[in-house]
Formats: C-alpha cells, sequence, structure tokens
C-alpha cells in the first residue's frame, strides 16, 4: 500500500462500517472525502446493520482461524478507542459471554470446551473460561435463575450496539466535512485516472460527471461490525 502524503481528493464507494471508517480516518488526515452510497443512511442492506456485534474472540475461536481471533482480540481494544472520539453515544459492554445448556446437550458442549481448550493453547493469551454451576450462572446471570444447572463463563468478551455506531460514523462525518452521496451508486468504471497521480492508482471521473474527484478508494462492502479499524 503507498500512503497519500498530501492531501488528496478521494471517492470512496459504500457507506456500509467500512466505507465508514475509512471515510473517519481519511478526513482526520486531511483529506477531501467523498462517500457514494446506493442506499440510504441507515445502511439498509449492509452487513454492520444486521450483524449481531459481538466481540468475543474466545466464543468464535469454534468456528474461525486463529488470525481471526488475534483480530478479534485486537477489537476489543480497539473499539473503546475509536468509539471515544465519536460525536454521539455507542452502547459498549465488556461484561463477557456466558454460554449455557441443557442437560441433553451437554455432549455437545463438552466438544465446544475442548475447542476452547485447544485454541487457548494455540493463542495463551485468551482468557481462560470459567466452568459454573447454577448458584455461579444465578450470580453471573440473575435473569437466567433456576433455568441452567451448568454453563462457562468467558470474561473479558464484549459487544456494541452497531446500528448506533453507524448513526454516531455519519454524524462525526458530517462535522468533519465528508459529503455524504445518499441513493448514488457509482462503480469505479465511472472515474477515470488521474494523471498527476497515476502511480497511486487515483482516479478522476469521467467527463461531464458533476463531482470533481482527484482519487476513488475501494474497499470491501462485506465487513460485520468485528471487522477491527
Amino acid at each position: 500500500m503507498i500512503a497519500l502524503t498530501t492531501p488528496s481528493h478521494i471517492a470512496i464507494l459504500g457507506a456500509g462500517l467500512m466505507g465508514r471508517l475509512l471515510a473517519l480516518e481519511l478526513a482526520r488526515e486531511g483529506h477531501r472525502v467523498e462517500v457514494f452510497e446506493a442506499k440510504s443512511a441507515d445502511a439498509d442492506g449492509a452487513a454492520a446493520r444486521v450483524a449481531a456485534a459481538m466481540l468475543a474472540p474466545l466464543a468464535e475461536s469454534a468456528i474461525t482461524e486463529p488470525g481471526v481471533v488475534r483480530m478479534g482480540q485486537y477489537g476489543l481494544t480497539r473499539w473503546p478507542e475509536l468509539i471515544a472520539q465519536l460525536d454521539e453515544h455507542v452502547f459498549f459492554q465488556q461484561n463477557g459471554t456466558l454460554v449455557v445448556w441443557h442437560r441433553q446437550d451437554m455432549a455437545d458442549a463438552n466438544r465446544l470446551c475442548s475447542l476452547f481448550e485447544k485454541n487457548r493453547r494455540i493463542n495463551p493469551s485468551l482468557p481462560a473460561l470459567q466452568s459454573l454451576g447454577a448458584e455461579g450462572l444465578n450470580n453471573v446471570e440473575p435473569a437466567l435463575q433456576g433455568r441452567f444447572q451448568q454453563g462457562v463463563y468467558l470474561p473479558g468478551e464484549g459487544q456494541l450496539d452497531n446500528r448506533q455506531l453507524l448513526a454516531a460514523l455519519e454524524k462525526t462525518l458530517t462535522r468533519l466535512g465528508v459529503q455524504l452521496h445518499w441513493h448514488t451508486p457509482r462503480e469505479t468504471t465511472d472515474f477515470t485516472p488521474a494523471p498527476q497521480a497515476a502511480r497511486l492508482g487515483d482516479r478522476l471521473p469521467r467527463p461531464g460527471r458533476t463531482h470533481r474527484m482527484a482519487s476513488a478508494a475501494r474497499h470491501s462492502r462485506r465487513s460485520g461490525a468485528r471487522a477491527c479499524p
């Protein structure tokens, strides 16, 4: 990746989570940023709007590879820093994950816990899971009192409100002067290379376009709330 060393005029295609985060960082670096989104400001259709927004690296280690787990660990420290810089409150909690099961599911629960332990041996920085009986479950989550007899607690894991996050990013981007174009689909083919910045792969709109761009940044729309900033 080549760093932009001078202020540039940048277009971002898509205003999902990654598009908004990218626009935020570029605007703070002094670049002029425009974002083009085919749908509305509420991010309808974006993965970030419907994601569970769990920040649970140990829990998710059962179904994903170690590299993703490490990114999740980083996200637990990075998200509070990023949220603190936004113009609106975003709910964030780090009270851990509780896994419970009924007696008939004991075999599946044991296999899951074995996976957790195996992944902790691969990545010792993951927290140790805590086995709980009925009393321990009641202490951790009183709302479950009497409903389960055993479970495991994964300390330190968290969650944020993804829809509050998207709204807070929109408000902060507006304050920073980022131009947000809703219901305005664009493709990379709508832009032609900027002669003065061709080495960076920057692009300008084709003749006749209203907006004069010095560059366009492309990103993946397939990102949920766990994507690390």
